[in-house]
Parts: C-alpha cells; structure tokens; sequence
C-alpha cells in the first residue's frame, strides 16, 4: 500500500510540474480580437469604435491603439509577417502603462495559430507576452 501511495505522489510530481501557468493556453485561442497580454495580464484589448488597428506590410508594423493616443501598443521590425503556424519571427514591442511605455526588442515570437479572419496569436515564451493580432488587407 505504501508503494501505491509513493507512485501517487510521483504522479502528480511529473504532472504538476508539466503545468505552466504563465504559458500559452488553449484558452488564449477565446481571445477574438486585438489583445496585448504580459504576463498574463491584459494590458491592452481593441475596444471597436473607440480604438484603431492598422497594419504596414512594408515596414512589417502592427498598431492598435484607442483614438486618444492613451493606450497602444506597436510590434514593429518584424522579421517577416506572420504566414503560417510553427512559424517564428522576431520583432520589438512597445506598449503603454499607467505611467510608463515599456519597450522590448529582440524578442522571439512564435505563431501559435492564424484564424480564416486573419486573426495571429502571437507567443513570446522568454517573456510571457501575448500578441493577437490582425492581418489588414
């Protein structure tokens, strides 16, 4: 009985530690519109009519950002745009806080899946940053 009860413990050792928290879920696949999550924290999420996205396929730029300029973000420098899933790409992230504009470049991002809408989940596993973007026309 002891041995069961060791197995057990075991189990849910190896089960647990396979559980990441601050990873991508599935339940990120929910998020349909333009969204910006760090940490798992949303801190920015496209609010229509009140909010603009646009993307330049020449300088492999994505901005969304409200119509006052208070909330952004931009993924820019991008290496290539998003084409397939697996897909990785390179680019910089800037974004407003409440007092700050963060700015990360270099960072890594692989393309977790792009919808028939042109919706990309982006994932930056170095840095938990979810980018859910939009492929303009």
């Amino acid at each position: 009985m002891r041995r069961l009860g060791y197995l057990f413990v075991m189990l849910m050792v190896v089960v647990l530690s396979g559980c990441n928290r601050d990873g991508f879920s599935k339940s990120d696949f929910e998020i349909k519109d333009v969204c910006l999550k760090v940490k798992g924290t949303v801190v920015y999420s496209h609010v229509p009519g009140a909010s603009q996205v646009a993307l330049n396929r020449g300088r492999k730029e994505f901005w969304a950002g409200t119509d006052t300029m208070s909330d952004y973000f931009r993924l820019s420098g991008m290496s290539e745009l998003p084409k397939q899933n697996g897909q990785t790409l390179t680019g910089s992230l800037q974004w407003t806080t409440a007092d700050d504009s963060p700015r990360l470049t270099g960072l890594s991002f692989k393309v977790e899946r792009i919808g028939d809408d042109g919706t990309v989940w982006l994932w930056c596993s170095a840095q938990k940053i979810l980018v859910v973007m939009k492929l303009l026309n």
